[in-house]
């Protein structure tokens, strides 16, 4: 399956049908069909309670597509935060098609979306610092193509970074460290306005043991520091593992329930799941996205590419979140009501 195929059949999904009631708990994955892969979501009351999900795009332009909804099923392609030659010029020299865009993360705060990502150059050996190009853009209409900004480059080695803004406002920005290297997550803090990280760099954790620990998304609650990510690559021993520490920098302590979501081992025809994140909706229910290939045990043909899936989550005070498994028809929380109105120019994905 080619990239272009991929992004042919995401375009014509967006003529297929509703398959979701209003005030329904019943919906079908996938939400975002399509190769919308490394899902990252948020829920921004502020703009109308309306939800918002990054995806990876590698070597496609325009790219870090921006998928918006007002309940949970109908998502509108409403910008792409790369969408200008200038911002990225060294995208068109990537080599290999699993080089350019990995592992975008979207986040929002006082009034600013953030994306941040990572540009590789699969061709270079993971040892090689140029082979990591990390970098955010910024905006405060995400409905508008033209305003999300020049990117700002930071130095980290590694790539899926992702923010955290911590109580006193410090941002901690986490990622995955080379395979190659030593793999685990490393962790350091973030100017916003200008790119500057700290002067050093430690790593929080290494995950249980599977291959590639990545995409790190940290979570506070309940007086913890939740640290969510994927191991076991994103062939079909894909999943998602979770610790949590007192302190943002750790010690990490892994959830004795690990790993929270996978389809690994199962017959399925959802599988390769994992690099998820979790948000909540108006009503404060937890729900998670992540990718997912519609392939089947023996992950031959999956013509759609890896795909965004959405499973409710259950999060008890004090306790670790349980994720519930991705099939095709879910129930949980009840969804918000449909709706359709959404600004952009882009089709409506589901």
């Amino acid at each position: 399956m080619t990239r272009l195929t991929s992004l042919l059949l995401s375009a014509l999904a967006c003529l297929l049908p509703v398959h979701v009631k209003a005030w329904n708990s019943t919906y079908y994955n996938p939400v975002i069909p399509g190769f919308h892969p490394d899902p990252s979501c948020i829920f921004v009351p502020e703009e109308d309670n309306t939800f918002f999900c990054a995806s990876s795009s590698f070597n496609a332009f325009p790219g870090i597509p921006i998928h918006a909804s007002k309940d949970l099923i109908n998502w509108r392609l409403v910008s792409n935060a790369l969408n200008r030659p200038e911002q990225l010029p060294t995208l068109a020299i990537t080599n290999k098609s699993t080089s350019g865009i990995w592992g975008s993360t979207v986040r929002y705060r006082e009034g600013t979306f953030y994306v941040l990502t990572t540009l590789v150059f699969d061709d270079q050996p993971e040892t090689n610092s140029s082979r990591w190009d990390n970098m955010f853009f910024t905006s405060r209409n995400p409905y508008s193509f033209a305003s999300w900004s020049q990117p700002v480059h930071f130095n980290f080695t590694g790539y899926d970074t992702s923010p955290f803004w911590d109580s006193d406002g410090t941002v901690h920005v986490t990622g995955s460290h080379p395979w190659e290297v030593t793999p685990g997550i490393t962790q350091t803090t973030l100017d916003l306005a200008t790119g500057e990280v700290g002067a050093s760099y430690q790593y929080i954790w290494n995950g249980t043991g599977g291959e590639a620990p990545e995409g790190p998304h940290i979570y506070w609650r309940d007086g913890y520091y939740y640290l969510m990510i994927a191991e076991g690559g994103t062939g079909l021993n894909h999943m998602e593992t979770i610790a949590r520490a007192r302190e943002v920098g750790g010690l990490y302590e892994s959830n004795p329930a690990n790993p929270i979501l996978t389809n690994a081992n199962t017959s399925e025809y959802f599988q390769t799941v994992g690099h998820a994140d979790l948000f909540q909706d108006a009503e404060g229910n937890w729900w998670g996205v992540a990718l997912s290939t519609r392939s089947g045990p023996d992950y031959t043909v999956f013509p759609m590419g890896r795909e965004t899936v959405l499973y409710p989550v259950t999060w008890e005070e004090g306790e670790w979140p349980v994720l519930q498994p991705v099939q095709g028809e879910m129930s949980g929380w009840h969804l918000p009501k449909t709706n359709f109105d959404v600004p952009g120019e882009g089709c409506v994905a589901s």
